[in-house]
């Protein structure tokens, strides 16, 4: 298999043998060696069902596998991975995940901008090594730390400490030799060794002319520095200190290469990296952020708050209740608290339901009566598409009691190319 083979799938699309190729719409069709060797590792998937990477269907009497609501690289055998976008309706569905997962907490260290990055043409894979790359050069141009480690050898010279018993016992007819402990002030240290060892497997996943030509040259500059053989150990070991702050986001890349540190991981067999993101957390976490830079100046954003529980049995709080997002004015007199959860499905606005869950409504009215004393108003917010332009003309009203209501709103919010004309379509009846 070439390394740096890839396949393109969209979230919820389907994967099968190219032996069936001509039988599945819309499928992508591996090598039949490829696709049993996934078929293994969804039957081999001890996560629960709703967290499962891959679900094994027949379609049309074909064996299928469906991918989920995650996006991502899959790491395949031999180099080769399967991309999964998210399915925006865009065309560069690309683009907007990258924009999306550097508002995700761990992976804040993707660059804003990079004009050796072209992310609606280059693969996922790729435009990862890319981001690694330029952070490991960022180092290398303010040069790589040093640190003082202890050494023990036989030296044809004096150098640091003799130690006397080892000169006895190895130089006793040797004496143009010196058994000596000595400081050398070395670039063999763990933070370099973890970059080294990174360096080496993503050499491996691509085959980008540009991106092997820059990965050749930092394997030469790290050659005299030594793999990592127990990757958890040396992280272990990191120590950043504040000379040091320039090492963090190459570290963080490092972190994902090396141990697979996404929501979800399927290192191991395939000697690769997969870096996987469940959409729902993607979404949210770029609503919020959103939220934070179009609403920070009238409201405190917080995320998953915990302020409020379900229920109390005798002095112990229960079943802990957290909206993805809490709106809390700065001035109470002109503005009033919103609570809004995200949801990563499609509303049908012209179904009766519209395809909202009634869990989802149980849920958003028990964040009201604790968040907002049961009175004011709440957001829904489901991704924009051709079907769900605006707003759902009238609220879910969850309680009114004497002109006291907790109104529901069921907002679509369309992902742009930036946070900046990214846009909460809100109802004529409601302003933030």
């Amino acid at each position: 298999m070439t390394p740096g083979r890839y396949w393109t799938i969209f979230e919820h699309g389907y994967v099968i043998s190219d032996n069936d190729r001509s039988r599945v719409e819309h499928a992508i069709a591996l090598p039949n060696t490829l696709f049993q060797w996934l078929v293994q590792r969804c039957l081999s998937d001890n996560a629960e069902y709703d967290g499962r990477l891959l679900t094994l269907r027949s379609v049309g009497r074909v064996q299928a596998l469906q991918v989920k609501n995650y996006v991502g690289v899959i790491a395949l055998p031999g180099g080769a991975f399967i991309e999964v976008l998210p399915k925006t309706g865009n065309d560069n569905a690309r683009e907007q995940l990258m924009m999306m997962l550097r508002t995700l907490k761990t992976f804040r260290h993707i660059a804003t901008t990079s004009a050796s990055i072209q992310t609606s043409r280059m693969p996922l894979m790729d435009i990862f090594i890319q981001q690694f790359i330029s952070s490991v050069q960022s180092i290398l141009q303010q040069g790589l730390k040093r640190d003082y480690l202890r050494q023990q050898d036989n030296l044809a010279w004096m150098k640091g400490k003799l130690l006397i018993s080892a000169q006895l016992t190895k130089n006793s007819v040797r004496r143009d030799r010196f058994q000596v402990e000595y400081d050398e002030y070395s670039v063999n240290r763990p933070e370099n060794r973890l970059l080294k060892t990174a360096i080496d497997n993503v050499s491996r996943l691509t085959r980008n002319a540009e991106l092997v030509r820059q990965l050749q040259s930092l394997r030469s500059t790290f050659e005299t520095i030594p793999p990592v053989v127990d990757v958890a150990y040396a992280f272990s070991q990191v120590r950043l200190d504040r000379h040091m702050h320039h090492y963090e986001q190459a570290l963080e890349w490092a972190k994902l290469i090396l141990l697979g540190e996404s929501p979800h991981c399927m290192q191991g067999h395939a000697n690769a990296i997969s870096l996987l993101f469940p959409m729902e957390a993607v979404f949210e976490s770029f609503v919020a952020a959103w939220m934070r830079h179009h609403h920070h100046r009238h409201y405190r954003i917080d995320t998953q708050a915990k302020a409020h529980s379900l229920a109390r049995y005798h002095t112990k709080d229960m079943f802990r209740l957290k909206p993805d997002i809490w709106l809390r004015p700065h001035n109470d007199t002109t503005h009033s608290a919103v609570i809004c959860d995200t949801k990563w499905k499609k509303i049908k606005p012209h179904k009766p339901g519209f395809n909202i869950s009634q869990h989802d409504l149980y849920q958003m009215q028990a964040y009201g009566v604790k968040y907002l004393d049961n009175r004011g108003d709440m957001l829904l917010i489901y991704p924009e598409y051709e079907d769900f332009s605006d707003a759902l003309p009238h609220p879910f009203e969850l309680h009114n009691l004497e002109g006291h209501a907790l109104r529901l709103w069921v907002v679509p919010f369309a992902i742009g190319t930036s946070i900046l004309n990214s846009t909460l379509y809100l109802p004529k009846a409601l302003n933030l």
